[in-house]
Protein backbone atom coordinates (compact mmCIF):
# COMPACT_ATOMS: atom_id res chain seq x y z
CA UNK A 1 0.00 0.00 0.00
CA UNK A 2 0.73 3.37 -0.56
CA UNK A 3 -0.57 7.20 1.33
CA UNK A 4 -2.12 9.37 -0.77
CA UNK A 5 -0.09 12.56 -0.80
CA UNK A 6 -2.90 14.97 0.16
CA UNK A 7 -5.05 13.34 2.78
CA UNK A 8 -2.59 10.82 3.93
CA UNK A 9 -5.27 7.49 3.47
CA UNK A 10 -3.71 4.27 2.34
CA UNK A 11 -4.08 3.57 -1.65
CA UNK A 12 -3.78 0.11 -3.11
CA UNK A 13 -0.86 -0.36 -5.60
CA UNK A 14 -1.92 -0.91 -8.92
CA UNK A 15 -0.31 -4.51 -9.52
CA UNK A 16 2.49 -5.06 -11.74
CA UNK A 17 1.78 -6.38 -15.08
CA UNK A 18 4.86 -7.40 -16.72
CA UNK A 19 6.47 -6.58 -20.31
CA UNK A 20 4.09 -3.57 -21.76
CA UNK A 21 2.05 -4.41 -24.68
CA UNK A 22 3.97 -3.88 -28.49
CA UNK A 23 2.46 -1.06 -30.77
CA UNK A 24 3.78 -2.83 -33.58
CA UNK A 25 2.34 -5.90 -32.54
CA UNK A 26 -1.31 -4.53 -32.31
CA UNK A 27 -0.77 -2.48 -35.31
CA UNK A 28 0.28 -6.08 -36.92
CA UNK A 29 -3.02 -7.83 -35.83
CA UNK A 30 -4.73 -5.39 -36.97
CA UNK A 31 -3.44 -5.36 -40.30
CA UNK A 32 -4.18 -9.24 -40.21
CA UNK A 33 -7.71 -8.55 -39.36
CA UNK A 34 -8.02 -6.38 -42.63
CA UNK A 35 -6.44 -8.68 -44.88
CA UNK A 36 -8.62 -11.38 -43.07
CA UNK A 37 -11.61 -9.27 -44.01
CA UNK A 38 -10.18 -8.41 -47.37
CA UNK A 39 -10.05 -12.67 -48.21
CA UNK A 40 -12.76 -13.67 -46.53
CA UNK A 41 -14.92 -16.19 -48.05
CA UNK A 42 -17.77 -15.34 -49.47
CA UNK A 43 -19.20 -18.93 -48.95
CA UNK A 44 -18.47 -18.72 -45.63
CA UNK A 45 -21.45 -19.19 -43.07
CA UNK A 46 -20.43 -16.13 -41.24
CA UNK A 47 -20.35 -12.92 -43.19
CA UNK A 48 -18.96 -10.10 -41.54
CA UNK A 49 -20.76 -6.75 -41.66
CA UNK A 50 -17.16 -4.86 -40.88
CA UNK A 51 -12.98 -5.63 -40.23
CA UNK A 52 -14.17 -5.03 -36.20
CA UNK A 53 -17.27 -7.04 -36.70
CA UNK A 54 -14.68 -10.19 -37.68
CA UNK A 55 -12.04 -9.34 -35.17
CA UNK A 56 -14.82 -9.90 -32.66
CA UNK A 57 -16.43 -12.94 -34.33
CA UNK A 58 -12.32 -14.35 -34.69
CA UNK A 59 -11.85 -13.43 -30.51
CA UNK A 60 -14.83 -15.00 -29.62
CA UNK A 61 -13.85 -18.11 -32.01
CA UNK A 62 -10.82 -17.89 -30.42
CA UNK A 63 -11.39 -18.28 -26.77
CA UNK A 64 -11.60 -14.75 -25.78
CA UNK A 65 -15.22 -14.00 -24.99
CA UNK A 66 -17.96 -13.65 -22.88
CA UNK A 67 -21.30 -16.05 -22.79
CA UNK A 68 -24.77 -14.75 -21.18
CA UNK A 69 -26.63 -18.07 -20.78
CA UNK A 70 -30.73 -17.33 -20.47
CA UNK A 71 -32.88 -20.24 -19.45
CA UNK A 72 -36.21 -19.33 -21.28
CA UNK A 73 -37.87 -22.60 -19.96
CA UNK A 74 -40.83 -21.48 -17.60
CA UNK A 75 -40.87 -18.01 -19.08
CA UNK A 76 -44.02 -16.90 -20.72
CA UNK A 77 -42.99 -15.59 -24.55
CA UNK A 78 -43.18 -11.80 -23.49
CA UNK A 79 -40.73 -12.75 -20.56
CA UNK A 80 -38.62 -14.47 -22.85
CA UNK A 81 -38.84 -11.66 -25.62
CA UNK A 82 -38.04 -8.58 -22.58
CA UNK A 83 -34.79 -10.72 -20.92
CA UNK A 84 -33.41 -11.59 -24.66
CA UNK A 85 -33.86 -8.23 -25.78
CA UNK A 86 -32.21 -6.58 -22.47
CA UNK A 87 -29.58 -9.07 -22.96
CA UNK A 88 -28.79 -7.82 -26.61
CA UNK A 89 -28.82 -4.66 -25.80
CA UNK A 90 -26.35 -4.65 -22.70
CA UNK A 91 -24.46 -7.43 -25.34
CA UNK A 92 -23.84 -4.59 -28.00
CA UNK A 93 -23.36 -4.19 -31.54
CA UNK A 94 -21.73 -7.79 -32.19
CA UNK A 95 -22.99 -10.32 -30.10
CA UNK A 96 -23.34 -13.85 -31.23
CA UNK A 97 -26.47 -15.45 -30.45
CA UNK A 98 -27.02 -19.32 -30.32
CA UNK A 99 -29.88 -21.44 -29.06
CA UNK A 100 -29.92 -25.22 -27.51
CA UNK A 101 -32.75 -25.84 -25.97
CA UNK A 102 -34.68 -23.99 -23.85
CA UNK A 103 -30.91 -21.70 -23.62
CA UNK A 104 -30.24 -18.76 -25.22
CA UNK A 105 -26.02 -17.86 -25.52
CA UNK A 106 -25.23 -14.51 -26.17
CA UNK A 107 -21.61 -14.26 -26.86
CA UNK A 108 -19.77 -11.31 -26.79
CA UNK A 109 -15.83 -10.76 -27.67
CA UNK A 110 -13.47 -9.58 -24.53
CA UNK A 111 -11.76 -6.24 -24.52
CA UNK A 112 -8.26 -6.30 -25.86
CA UNK A 113 -7.21 -2.64 -25.16
CA UNK A 114 -4.00 -2.06 -23.58
CA UNK A 115 -5.27 -1.63 -20.39
CA UNK A 116 -6.96 -4.92 -20.03
CA UNK A 117 -5.13 -7.42 -21.42
CA UNK A 118 -1.16 -8.11 -20.89
CA UNK A 119 1.25 -8.56 -23.41
CA UNK A 120 1.38 -12.09 -23.12
CA UNK A 121 -2.15 -12.60 -23.22
CA UNK A 122 -2.37 -10.43 -26.03
CA UNK A 123 0.74 -12.69 -27.79
CA UNK A 124 -1.51 -15.52 -27.56
CA UNK A 125 -4.74 -14.33 -28.33
CA UNK A 126 -3.20 -12.94 -31.50
CA UNK A 127 -1.80 -15.93 -32.55
CA UNK A 128 -4.91 -18.12 -31.90
CA UNK A 129 -6.81 -15.49 -33.79
CA UNK A 130 -4.25 -16.44 -36.82
CA UNK A 131 -4.95 -20.06 -36.52
CA UNK A 132 -8.62 -19.52 -36.49
CA UNK A 133 -8.23 -17.46 -39.35
CA UNK A 134 -6.21 -20.23 -41.17
CA UNK A 135 -8.68 -22.83 -40.12
CA UNK A 136 -11.98 -21.14 -41.27
CA UNK A 137 -10.63 -19.45 -44.85
CA UNK A 138 -7.98 -22.32 -45.42
CA UNK A 139 -5.65 -19.39 -46.36
CA UNK A 140 -1.98 -19.10 -44.54
CA UNK A 141 -1.38 -15.50 -42.59
CA UNK A 142 1.33 -14.70 -43.66
CA UNK A 143 0.91 -15.00 -47.45
CA UNK A 144 -2.33 -12.86 -47.06
CA UNK A 145 -0.54 -9.89 -45.22
CA UNK A 146 1.65 -7.68 -47.38
CA UNK A 147 5.28 -7.91 -46.66
CA UNK A 148 6.44 -5.23 -43.89
CA UNK A 149 7.74 -2.65 -46.79
CA UNK A 150 4.50 -2.11 -48.88
CA UNK A 151 2.86 -1.73 -45.20
CA UNK A 152 2.39 2.28 -44.34
CA UNK A 153 1.81 3.82 -40.96
CA UNK A 154 -1.30 5.87 -40.67
CA UNK A 155 0.49 9.29 -40.74
CA UNK A 156 1.75 8.21 -43.87
CA UNK A 157 -1.50 6.57 -45.27
CA UNK A 158 -2.92 10.64 -44.77
CA UNK A 159 -0.25 12.32 -46.13
CA UNK A 160 -0.11 9.64 -48.88
CA UNK A 161 3.52 9.28 -48.85
CA UNK A 162 4.88 5.52 -48.82
CA UNK A 163 7.04 4.46 -45.69
CA UNK A 164 10.64 4.48 -46.37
Amino acid sequence: MTSCPHCGCDIEAAPKRGKPRSVPQHRRYFAMIREAYHHWPDGHHFHPLSEDHLRKWLQAKAGHRVVETIETDGMTPAQSVAVIAAAMKRAGPFAFVSAIDTKLHVVTSESIDFDTLPHLAACALFDDVAEVIEAETGLKVDQIMPPVTARRTTTERHMGRQAT
